[in-house]
């Protein structure tokens, strides 16, 4: 039911939005657009970051030229962890664009 997109998010996930100078959720949707945390959007909860502050590699795109191992790396565990409430938070932010939640 389209009503509870993101329903099992946390509220501080549930609730960001972008705030970046010139960012908007329809940019954030386009084609091709890097995850938020690329940017160090403002405000962006720990939970939505993908993106690595050392090597820039984006767990959610599988982009970039990581510099550790993705198995051993505790960050890289962390932010390959955040992926799927990242994908949960784009699924309601559409949601609400396409005005279906």
């Amino acid at each position: 039911m389209a009503s509870e997109t993101g329903s099992g998010l946390p509220a501080e996930v549930r609730d960001f939005r972008p705030r970046c100078p010139g960012c908007t959720p329809k940019k954030v949707l386009s084609t091709g657009a890097k995850p938020c945390s690329y940017y160090d959007c403002p405000g962006l909860p720990d939970m939505l970051k993908v993106t690595c502050d050392q090597c820039m590699f984006d767990f959610f795109a599988h982009d970039g030229q990581p510099k550790c191992d993705h198995t051993t790396c505790e960050t890289a565990r962390r932010l390959s962890a955040n992926v799927d409430t990242y994908r949960q938070w784009l699924e309601l932010i559409t949601a609400e664009a396409t005005g279906t939640a």
